[in-house]
């Protein structure tokens, strides 16, 4: 995954890929015919893991913390895994299958996350958590100042309570 967070999906070669992953050319062809198959196929791997991940700890009648800690833990895999839908959707948007590719992960991630909040709750929950978590993602990686996801969390906690008092 990093040679194409570093060059982008569109600008990596085959044969760039190859010598990153150590195999020979056409061995990589032989199993991937493109870049982008192999790139899909990787995404959809990883995006799985995580999915799984996040079930297991809603399964495990985790709570929000454990989310906390699980972000905390693999930020820079999930700021890699953003820049790359990123890369997707501003250089080959007129690939659709990678759009959908993109598409389905979020909602992957949003299923996923749907579990940690109340049945009554869940149809927005998931999906206004990975908002925040996105932006915050971004937010993190572009300060100047180090910032601690739990201030980040208080922080989303704090405009809760002002959204409620304005109801």
């Amino acid at each position: 995954m990093p040679i194409f967070v570093s060059k982008g999906v569109s600008s990596v070669s085959m044969r760039e890929l190859s010598s990153a992953l150590g195999v020979s050319t056409g061995t990589l062809y032989h199993y991937f015919p493109t870049k982008e198959i192999l790139f899909e196929s990787m995404v959809k791997q990883l995006v799985a893991i995580d999915a799984k991940l996040i079930t297991e700890l809603s399964e495990n009648h985790s709570d929000l913390s454990d989310i906390m800690d699980f972000v905390a833990a693999r930020e820079s895999h999930f700021m890699n895994l953003m820049l790359l839908a990123v890369d997707v959707k501003r250089h080959l948007s007129e690939s659709d299958e990678l759009v959908k590719l993109v598409e389905d992960s979020f909602d992957l991630y949003r299923t996923a996350l749907d579990r940690f909040f109340p049945a009554d709750l869940n149809a927005t929950s998931g999906k206004a958590f990975l908002s925040f978590f996105l932006g915050a993602l971004f937010l993190k990686n572009k300060a100047t100042k180090e910032t601690g996801w739990p201030e980040l969390f208080e922080g989303l906690e704090n405009l809760k309570v002002l959204f409620q008092n304005k109801e």
